[in-house]
C-alpha cells in the first residue's frame, strides 16, 4: 500500500471518529409544515423583511365588512423564530396597507415603499437596531400593489397600479432604483409586460418578477431582468396563473406560496418551486390552509408564512403562522440507500472543495467549503437506511416471484414495473439481496414514466452483470437508451442528450460485459453528462439540456425492442434520483 493511500485512510478514520464524537444523531425528516405562535394583531396585505435572524411585519388591513373596506393599520411586530416570540415595535408614521410580500433591506434597514388604497408616492426606512422611522425621498411614480426587492444595496420597485383601488387604477411597467447612499431615484427599463400583485425574488444577480395580473385575472408570466445590462428576458411561467400570492427563496430556489386567481375566488394552499438553473417548476408541500395576500420569509433555512386572508372578499386578517422545514436530501452520496464510510470517503474526496452535493453544513445550503461541518452532519446519519425525497423511483428487483416488479417509491403502484418473457427471479443472487435474471431474447421490465430528463439534474443507477455488446439495461420506448452498452466492445454509453444537432450519445471505453458485477451510472446535473462504472467517473461531456420525453421505461431492452438489443444477464437495485449524485 502506497504512503500516500495510507495518508488518506488514516485522514478519514480521524474525521470520522472526529465527527461521531462531536454530533448527535437524528434522522431525516420530511418536509412539514408547523403552526408556530400566532400573530399578535390579525392582518392581510402586510409585508414582511427579515434583519438579524428576526422577521419584521410591517402594516396591512384589518378584516373587511364590505368590499375594499379593511382599514390600513401602522403596526409592526417583531418575530423571533429562535424564541417563538413577538413583540411590539414603533408604528409606522402612517397607516398603510395593500403593502404584499416583502420589503427590502439595504445596510439593516427596511425601506416601505408605497401602499395603500390610493397609489402613493411615499418611501419610509425602519431601523430595527434603534427602533426608529426616517422617510427619505420620494418615488418618482406613486404606486400601490408592486414588487419591490434589494439588489447590490439599490431598492429596485416594478410595475403595480396607480390610482385608486376599486377604480379603473391603470397597471405601470415602471422600474424605478432607489440609492440609499445618494437619497435618489433613477429610472430603469421598464417590463416587458405591465403587472400588478406579483412578486420580486433574487437569485444569482438576476431578479425573477413573478405572476401578477394585466386585468383583473392572474396571467401565467415569469419576467427576469438583469440589473447589469438593464434588460428583460422571459422564462417558463409558474403553471398557475397567481397573483397575490407570496415568495421567498431558499439555496437558490424561488418558493411562492397561496395566492388566487382574483379576490373574488377562494385563495390557493399550493406551493411552487422554481429553479433558475434549470428552468423548471415543481410543486411542493401546500400551505395548511388557503392563503393570499401573506407574507413569507426564510430564516436559517425554514420558511415562516405570515398571516393573510383564507377566503375572497369580504377578506378576513388572520394571525396565523405556519414554519416549513423543508425535505433536503440526506447525505446519502452514491445513492445506494445507505449513510456509510464509503460516503465518507466520497467526502474526503472533494475535500476544501465547493462540491455542492457534498457541502450540506450549515443546513440547508451549506457554507461553500467542504470541511468538518460537512462531515458532522454526515456522522448524524451513518450506518443508517435513509429516507431520501429525491428518490422517485426505486426497483430493488427483489421479488421471488410473479409478474411485478415492485417499486418501493410508489405509494399507490402506479410505477411499478410489468415482467414480460419468463425471466427468473434470482431471490439470493443479486448484489443487493435478490435480482432478475434475464435471457437476452424476449425478457425485459416496463414501467410507466418516473422523470422527464428535461425537467432537471437526476441519476440513474444499476447493478448489472453478464451481457454482450449492444445490450441495453435502462431505455425509454421511442425515445432514448438511457444506459446501455456499444455495439463494438460492450463499453457504458447514454443516449441521453440534448434535441439539436449538436447532441451526440456519450461512450465511455468502459467494457461492462465481462461476466462481473458492475454498478453502472449516469448523472446529469444541469449541464454536464457524467457516466459512472464501479464508482469511478469513465464517460463526461458538457450539454446544454437534455431532450423532453415521458414515455416510461424498459428495464432489458433497447428503446425499439430491437433483436440483439435485449438484455443476457442479471440486472439489480434500478434507482432513479432528482438530483445529482457522485456514484
Amino acid at each position: 500500500m502506497s504512503n500516500k493511500m495510507k495518508a488518506k485512510i488514516t485522514f478519514v478514520l480521524v474525521v470520522l471518529v472526529t465527527a461521531i464524537v462531536l454530533s448527535s444523531a437524528e434522522s431525516a425528516r420530511a418536509a412539514t409544515w408547523t403552526q408556530k405562535a400566532d400573530m399578535p394583531t390579525p392582518r392581510w396585505g402586510h409585508s414582511a423583511a427579515v434583519v438579524n435572524g428576526k422577521i419584521y411585519v410591517i402594516g396591512g388591513l384589518t378584516s373587511e365588512t364590505g368590499f375594499l373596506n379593511g382599514k390600513p393599520i401602522s403596526v409592526v411586530e417583531e418575530y423571533d423564530p429562535a424564541t417563538d416570540t413577538w413583540t411590539r415595535k414603533a408604528d409606522m408614521p402612517q397607516p398603510r396597507g395593500y403593502l404584499y410580500g416583502s420589503h427590502p433591506v439595504v445596510d439593516g434597514k427596511i425601506y416601505i415603499t408605497g401602499g395603500g388604497k390610493s397609489a402613493s408616492s411615499r418611501v419610509d426606512a425602519y431601523d430595527p437596531a434603534t427602533d426608529t422611522w426616517n422617510r427619505v425621498a420620494d418615488m418618482p411614480t406613486p404606486r400601490i400593489l408592486m414588487a419591490r426587492i434589494a439588489f447590490d444595496g439599490k431598492v429596485y420597485t416594478f410595475g403595480g397600479k396607480t390610482g385608486t383601488l376599486g377604480s379603473s387604477a391603470p397597471t405601470v411597467d415602471v422600474t424605478e432604483i432607489y440609492d440609499p447612499k445618494t437619497d435618489t431615484w433613477t429610472e430603469a427599463a421598464p417590463m416587458p409586460t405591465r403587472v400588478w400583485e406579483h412578486s420580486a425574488i433574487e437569485v444569482n444577480d438576476k431578479i425573477y418578477v413573478i405572476g401578477g395580473a394585466t386585468g383583473q385575472n392572474s396571467i401565467q408570466i415569469l419576467q427576469v431582468y438583469d440589473p447589469q445590462t438593464d434588460t428583460w428576458t422571459n422564462a417558463t411561467p409558474k403553471p398557475l396563473n397567481t397573483r397575490g400570492f407570496s415568495a421567498t427563496k431558499v439555496c437558490g430556489k424561488i418558493y411562492t406560496f397561496g395566492g388566487w386567481l382574483n379576490s373574488g375566488q377562494r385563495p390557493y394552499a399550493d406551493t411552487w418551486v422554481y429553479d433558475p438553473i434549470t428552468d423548471t417548476w415543481t410543486q411542493a408541500a401546500p400551505l395548511p390552509d388557503y392563503r393570499a395576500t401573506l407574507s413569507t420569509s426564510t430564516v436559517n433555512g425554514k420558511i415562516y408564512a405570515i398571516g393573510g386572508t383564507p377566503r375572497q372578499h369580504n377578506l378576513q386578517a388572520t394571525t396565523t403562522v405556519y414554519e416549513l422545514d423543508l425535505d433536503f436530501p440526506p447525505p446519502d452520496l452514491n445513492g445506494d440507500g445507505f449513510v456509510d464510510s464509503a460516503d465518507v470517503v466520497t467526502m474526503v474526496d472533494h475535500w476544501q472543495t465547493d462540491e455542492p452535493s457534498c457541502d450540506i453544513a450549515p443546513a440547508p445550503c451549506g457554507d461553500g467549503i467542504v470541511d468538518v461541518q460537512d462531515l458532522v452532519l454526515l456522522s448524524e446519519y451513518l450506518l443508517k437506511e435513509v429516507d431520501d425525497p429525491t428518490l422517485v423511483a426505486h426497483w430493488a428487483l427483489d421479488e421471488a416471484e410473479g409478474n411485478i416488479a415492485l417499486d418501493s417509491v410508489s405509494d399507490n403502484g402506479d410505477s411499478d414495473g410489468y415482467v414480460i418473457g419468463e425471466p427468473i427471479w434470482q431471490p439470493n443472487g443479486g448484489l443487493v439481496d435478490g435480482a432478475i435474471q434475464l435471457d437476452g431474447v424476449d425478457d425485459y421490465i416496463i414501467a410507466a414514466p418516473v422523470l422527464n430528463p428535461a425537467d432537471g439534474p437526476f441519476s440513474v443507477l444499476a447493478w448489472i452483470k453478464g451481457s454482450a455488446a449492444g445490450q441495453t439495461v435502462i431505455s425509454e420506448p421511442s425515445g432514448a437508451n438511457w444506459l446501455s452498452t456499444d455495439p463494438f466492445e460492450g463499453s457504458l454509453m447514454t443516449e441521453l442528450t440534448n434535441a439539436g444537432r449538436s447532441g451526440v450519445p456519450l461512450l465511455s471505453e468502459t467494457t461492462i460485459t465481462d461476466g462481473q458485477w458492475h454498478r453502472i451510472s449516469f448523472v446529469w446535473d444541469g449541464s454536464n453528462r457524467t457516466l459512472y462504472v464501479d464508482g469511478i467517473a469513465v464517460a463526461e461531456d458538457v450539454q446544454d439540456g437534455l431532450e423532453s420525453s415521458s414515455n416510461g421505461l424498459y428495464i432489458g431492452t433497447g428503446k425499439a425492442m430491437e433483436p440483439g438489443s435485449f438484455w443476457s444477464g442479471l440486472i439489480d437495485d434500478v434507482r432513479i434520483y432528482n438530483r445529482p449524485l457522485i456514484p
